[in-house]
């Protein structure tokens, strides 16, 4: 009589500087001021998923003129900050040994313009068009839309962050008696510095396939095959990985179940099936260091001889734990 005899395996889921000086336009009426809060985006896993954080900038625009209404278009421009080395899009930023983290400010939700500068890089700063009677202050705000892209393999785990300080932020007027230009001016009036800040963390995240020793008849000799783990750790961390013995196990033996009672079998961590793979760390798990991309583990399965149950399907279920 045949019996089928079926492991199923499951896993657990255990940027340069603008490059102009300031330069004091002459002869206007009209002064702005502004201010950008920071973007944080707290603790990120770039290998596998982005992150999004929003920033606010404050302006407050006054027409000092005591006889007439002034207009103007306002810019406001974000270059690749002190960080940056020169990345536009993507920005940069790095942590304390000058490894790279890529991220993108935006001008609107949907993040499909970015907010780049007159000087650097992307030439889209943010334009704001106003008309300010005599002696009045104009007031406003606009969202900054930031982002983390993801698939950055290479991302070591720490903190990371691009500032941007001094000319590395600009704001521009460019003044008019009667409507506002709709272009912007190339003299820098002042800045709104702001930092950008993540952390990168330790992640490790993993898969298995299923371990099928197929269909068999008597179970008078060896039965082997064998299946895959997939670990996809940041770059640079060590981490371990163990194989519990399963919903069905006697003490350490593992055993499948199925409608004739049990069936014991055993998990190795080599080919040659005489290293037992467990979950006590340093001794019986199996050891490596995260790249950032998957790296593939094989787990290698026996089921010995023994005598032969009833026909049936015959499984069992391996909680696969990462430390790290």
């Amino acid at each position: 009589m045949n019996a089928l005899f079926r492991l199923l395996a499951c896993a657990l889921l255990a940027a340069a500087a603008l490059a102009i000086a300031p330069v004091r336009a002459s002869a206007q009426s009209i002064t702005c001021s502004a201010t950008m809060t920071n973007v944080v985006f707290g603790t990120v896993n770039p290998l596998s998923s982005q992150t999004d954080a929003n920033a606010t900038l404050n302006y407050s625009c006054t027409n000092s003129s005591n006889s007439a209404t002034r207009y103007a278009t306002v810019c406001f421009s974000i270059g690749d900050g002190a960080q940056g080395g020169g990345n536009a899009n993507p920005r940069r930023m790095q942590d304390g040994s000058g490894n790279p983290l890529y991220f993108q400010l935006w001008q609107n939700a949907s993040r499909t313009t970015v907010w780049g500068s007159s000087f650097f890089g992307v030439n889209t700063p943010v334009d704001v068009d106003l008309t300010i009677a005599r002696r009045a202050t104009v007031t406003g705000s606009a969202t900054m839309y930031g982002r983390v892209v993801n698939g950055q393999t290479t991302a070591v785990p720490g903190a990371y962050q691009d500032q941007f300080t001094g000319n590395h932020t600009a704001v521009t007027i460019n003044e008019s008696g009667s409507s506002p230009p709709g272009s912007c001016s190339t003299s820098i009036l002042s800045q709104f510095p702001f930092t950008v800040t993540a952390t990168v963390g330790s992640q490790c995240a993993v898969s298995a396939s299923t371990l099928d020793f197929g269909t068999v008849g008597l179970l008078t000799a060896n039965t082997d095959n064998t299946s895959a783990l997939t670990v996809q750790c940041a770059s640079g961390v060590a981490y371990q990985v163990g194989l519990d013995n399963g919903q069905h196990a006697t003490g350490t033996t593992r055993r499948l179940q199925g409608p004739g009672g049990f069936v014991t079998y055993e998990l190795y961590r080599n080919t040659g099936r005489t290293q037992r793979w467990g979950t006590t760390l340093n001794s019986d798990t199996v050891a490596g260091n995260g790249n950032g991309s998957n790296q593939a583990l094989t787990v290698f399965g026996r089921v010995p001889g023994q005598t032969t149950p009833s026909a049936g399907t015959y499984n069992d279920t391996i909680t696969v734990t990462v430390t790290y």
